[in-house]
């Protein structure tokens, strides 16, 4: 069985890129965000920024014994786990891979989804800072791609996706350390990190 991690913050594509891969594979799909409700893995809500608080240990324990459950009642060629905290399970997956996201488009895409001003800077700073590439290299070093996503059509990330994992492209090309945030010009930094009530 091949499994993909697809890990990313919020806005990033994870959920369509699997959707389309799912398709396109017959695979398997585990959504992050579902799995956690389901499963009763938030400890707590952090309302400040307006998120949940998941336990991840317990939650690494849990995908564990939810893959052995699918896999002892069917056989599955391709399994994909999409998720901001897919990285704790990436270690048992034959591929990860982290969606990027330029943070001015990051910022309109939560924005419309009707993010609070405190979650989407939370979102767009973790963003900027490489929060998702850092926390993937924690559990695989640099044995994963990360991906730019910025003015890509998801059928395109997903093609992607199945081109690296089969090797069609250059896998040296998409290795994190490409991608960077705070040396764009296009960033104003200042702003991003700036506390609402200092405006």
């Amino acid at each position: 069985m091949q499994v993909i991690a697809i890990a990313g913050s919020p806005g990033t594509g994870k959920t369509s890129v699997a959707a389309i891969l799912k398709d396109i594979l017959g695979a398997t799909v585990i959504s992050l965000n579902d799995f956690v409700d389901t499963h009763g893995l938030v400890d707590a809500w952090d309302a400040e920024n307006d998120t949940r608080i998941v336990d991840e240990e317990r939650l690494r324990d849990a995908l564990l014994k939810e893959i052995d459950d699918i896999t002892s009642y069917q056989e599955i060629s391709w399994l994909i786990i999409e998720g901001l905290l897919a990285d704790v399970i990436a270690d048992k997956c034959t591929c990860a891979v982290v969606l990027r996201l330029h943070p001015t488009m990051m910022r309109e895409r939560l924005a419309a989804r009707g993010y609070s001003e405190n979650k989407i800077a939370e979102n767009v700073q973790a963003e900027i800072l490489g929060t998702s590439t850092y926390h993937m290299q924690e559990t695989r070093g640099n044995d994963f791609y990360d991906l730019d996503t910025t003015s890509k059509p998801v059928q395109d990330v997903a093609r992607l996706i199945l081109d690296l994992v089969d090797g069609r492209v250059d896998q040296d090309a998409y290795r994190p350390g490409k991608i960077d945030w705070i040396s764009n010009p296009d960033i104003d930094l200042v702003r991003a990190f700036q506390k609402k009530d200092e405006e």
